[in-house]
C-alpha cells in the first residue's frame, strides 16, 4: 500500500512525555496518588459545610491534581494506538489504569457528596456567580444522584473493572489488532493489516473487494468463541451494573450521561429508520451506475469507473486548509497549527490501531490526531473531520478541565461541519458530469455511513442488550440480530452476503462505549440544520457556531442548542435534516438523467 507522502507525518508527544522510560512518569504517579489522598482527607464529609468560595477552591484543586494524570493517560493511550503490541507500552497502559482506579477511589466521595446537597442549598449555589463555572456540573451531580451507589460500592466497581471490563476491552483490542490478511494483489501475495484490507472495499475490481471482505470477516468468524465470550461478558457486566444503579433500560444509561431525553433520542431513531428508503434509492442507482449484475455489501463503497482519484497527503492538507480558511480565519489557523506543531500521526504501519481519532486531554495542551492515510477522497474527509474535532477542542480550551470536553451529543458538531466545508471546496472545483456524480455519490455514502449506519448499529445494540439481559447469546444469535438490522437498512437494494453477518464482531464501539454510536447520527443530522442556517445567514452565523463550540460541556445540550434557535426534541427539526438528504438524492438522480 502506498503512503501518499504521509510516511514521515509522525506526531511529537514531547509536550506530554519523552518516552515510556521518562523519569517524570513516576513523579506524576507519585504526586497524583499523594494529592488525591490528601484531597480526600481535606474535603471528605465537609463539602456541605464549605463556604461557596471554599467549594470553588475544592473544584480548582481537583482539576489541578487531575491534569497531569490526564496527560499521562493520553500519552500512554496515544503510544499504544500506534503500536498495540509493544510490551513496554502495554505495561505503562496497565500502570496508568491502576493509578486511575486508585485516584478515582480517592475522589469518588466528591460527586457523591455534591449529589446529596438539598434542593434549597442547590438553588442558592446555582445563582452564585463565584461558582458559576461549575454550576452545570453540580446540577448534573444532583440530577443523577439516584443512579449512584454508596462509596464503598463505587470503589469496588472501580477496582474490579481494571481486571474485569477494562481487561476484556484490552483483550479485544490486542486480538483484533493482531489480525493480518494474506491476499494476492497485482500478481503477488501481500500481507495486509485490518485497515489496509478494509480499504480494498475501494478497489476497482469487484472480485478483489469481495475477496478482501470475506478474508476480513473470516478472521472474526475464526475467533468467534473468544469474541462472542468477550461480547457476552462486557454486555452482561454493563447490564448487571445498570440494573443495580436503577437505569430503566440499556440505552437509558447513555441518555442520562448525555443529558438527553428519551423523547429526543426515540425521535432521532424513528425519523432515521423511516428514511432508510433513501439509502435503498441511492444504492439501486449506484448499482446501475456501476453496471453491476449483482451488488453486494462489499460493493457499497466501490469507486466509479474511469475515476480512480487519489490525493497526496500534501494535497489533502491544502484542500482542508483552503476549506477552513474560506469559512473562518480562526478555523484555518487552528488546523494549520495542528500540522505545524506535529500533532498528527498519518501513515499506516503494522500494529497501529485502525480508524482515526482526535485526542484532546486537557485545555492547556493542543490535541492530537491519528489518521491511517491512504490517499482516497474519504481520507481527505476524515482528515477534515478529525481536525474539526481539534478545532472544537481548541475553541473549548477557555473552559477549565471540568467543562473542557465537548458534551457528547454535540461532540460531532465541528467535525461534521468541517467535512461539509471541504466538500464545498471540492464541489467548486468540479466541472464535468462524471465528477459531479462521484462527488454527490461519495457525500451521500458518507452521510449514510455516519447517520443511517450508526442508527443501524444503535438499533442492533438495543436488541442485543435487551436479549443479553436474560441470557448469554450465541454467535449465531448475534449474527441473526445483525442480519435483521442490515435488511432493515438496505432492503433489497444490495445482496447481504453471509460473511457480513459477522460485522458486529468488528465494531469496537459496541464494547468500549455502549450506545455511543447514536451520537454520530445526532451530530450529523444536527449539522445539516446548522449548515442550512449558515447558507441562509452567511457570516452572521459564524459567531453562533463558535459560541456553541466554545461552550464545551458548560451547559446542557438542550440549553446550548436552544440558544441558537434549535429544538432537538421536535420531530420537525430532525425531519428537516432528512429533507436535506432527500434533496441530495434528488439532485444526484437529476444529474444522472441529464
Amino acid at each position: 500500500m502506498g503512503s501518499f507522502g504521509s510516511e514521515n507525518v509522525i506526531w511529537d508527544l514531547s509536550d506530554l512525555f519523552d518516552s515510556v522510560d521518562d523519569s517524570r512518569i513516576q513523579l506524576v504517579i507519585d504526586e497524583v496518588l499523594k494529592r488525591s489522598a490528601d484531597f480526600a482527607n481535606t474535603y471528605k464529609t465537609r463539602l456541605r459545610s464549605l463556604s461557596i468560595a471554599e467549594l470553588y477552591d475544592a473544584f480548582k484543586e481537583s482539576e489541578d491534581l487531575l491534569i497531569p494524570l490526564y496527560k499521562l493517560s493520553q500519552y500512554a493511550s496515544l503510544s499504544n494506538a500506534i503500536d498495540t503490541q509493544d510490551e513496554a507500552i502495554k505495561s505503562l497502559v496497565a500502570r496508568v489504569d491502576d493509578v486511575e482506579s486508585d485516584v478515582a477511589n480517592h475522589l469518588v466521595f466528591f460527586d457523591l457528596e455534591l449529589s446529596q446537597f438539598d434542593k434549597d442549598y442547590l438553588d442558592t449555589l446555582l445563582q452564585d456567580s463565584v461558582i458559576k463555572n461549575y454550576a452545570y456540573s453540580i446540577l448534573r451531580s444532583y440530577q443523577t444522584a439516584q443512579y449512584n451507589l454508596n462509596e464503598s460500592e463505587e470503589k469496588m466497581i472501580n477496582v474490579k473493572d481494571v481486571t474485569g471490563s477494562q481487561g476484556y476491552k484490552k483483550l479485544y483490542s490486542e486480538l483484533t489488532s493482531s489480525f493480518s490478511f494474506k491476499i494476492e494483489l497485482d500478481g503477488k501475495e501481500q500481507v495486509l493489516t485490518g485497515p489496509e484490507i478494509r480499504n480494498l472495499r475501494l478497489h476497482k475490481d469487484q472480485a478483489v473487494r469481495q475477496k478482501a471482505m470475506k478474508l476480513f470477516f473470516q478472521a472474526y468468524q475464526d475467533n468467534h468463541i473468544t469474541l462472542t465470550h468477550i461480547f457476552n461478558n462486557l454486555l452482561k457486566d454493563f447490564n448487571t451494573e445498570r440494573k443495580i444503579r436503577g437505569y430503566q433500560s440499556p440505552i437509558h444509561v447513555r441518555n442520562i450521561s448525555n443529558d438527553l431525553s428519551e423523547q429526543a433520542i426515540d425521535t432521532l431513531h424513528r425519523v432515521t429508520t423511516r428514511s432508510n428508503t433513501l439509502v435503498q434509492r441511492y444504492y439501486r442507482l449506484k448499482k446501475e451506475l456501476l453496471g453491476l449484475d449483482k451488488m453486494t455489501l462489499s460493493d457499497i463503497y466501490a469507486p466509479f469507473p474511469n475515476l480512480d482519484e487519489t490525493f497526496s497527503y500534501s494535497e489533502a492538507k491544502q484542500l482542508v486548509l483552503d476549506g477552513f480558511y474560506e469559512f473562518d480565519s480562526e478555523f484555518g489557523d487552528i488546523a494549520k497549527a495542528m500540522f505545524d506543531r506535529n500533532r498528527i500521526h498519518a501513515p499506516v504501519v503494522r500494529h497501529k490501531r485502525g480508524g482515526a481519532f482526535c485526542s484532546g486531554s486537557t485545555p492547556d495542551c493542543y490535541p492530537y490526531v491519528m489518521l491511517n492515510y491512504l490517499g482516497k477522497p474519504r481520507d481527505v474527509s476524515t482528515m477534515a473531520h478529525e481536525l474539526g474535532h481539534a478545532i472544537h477542542d481548541v475553541l473549548a480550551s477557555k473552559q477549565t478541565l471540568t467543562n473542557y470536553h465537548p458534551i457528547l451529543p454535540l461532540a460531532e458538531t465541528a467535525s461534521v461541519f468541517s467535512e461539509m466545508l471541504v466538500t464545498d471546496i471540492l464541489k467548486k472545483r468540479l466541472t464535468d458530469k462524471q465528477s459531479k456524480i462521484v462527488m454527490l455519490s461519495e457525500k451521500l455514502e458518507d452521510i449514510f455511513a455516519t447517520s443511517h449506519r450508526q442508527n443501524m448499529f444503535s438499533e442492533f445494540e438495543k436488541q442485543s442488550h435487551l436479549a443479553i439481559s436474560d441470557k448469554l447469546l450465541s454467535s449465531q444469535e448475534l449474527c441473526s440480530f445483525y442480519k435483521q438490522r442490515l435488511e432493515s437498512m438496505f432492503g433489497d437494494s444490495v445482496a447481504i452476503t453471509d460473511e457480513y453477518h459477522w460485522e458486529w464482531a468488528s465494531i469496537p464501539h459496541f464494547l468500549d462505549y455502549p450506545f455511543y454510536v447514536y451520537a454520530y447520527n445526532f451530530g450529523n443530522l444536527l449539522v445539516f440544520a446548522l449548515y442550512q442556517m449558515y447558507l441562509e445567514e452567511g457570516q452572521s452565523f459564524i459567531p453562533k457556531l463558535k459560541t456553541l463550540l466554545a461552550g464545551g460541556s458548560s451547559l446542557s445540550p438542550l440549553d446550548m442548542t436552544r440558544s441558537i434557535g434549535i429544538d432537538i426534541e421536535s420531530e420537525a427539526f430532525w425531519q428537516k435534516s432528512i429533507v436535506y438528504i432527500e434533496d441530495m438524492v434528488n439532485e444526484l438522480e437529476a444529474v444522472v438523467r441529464s
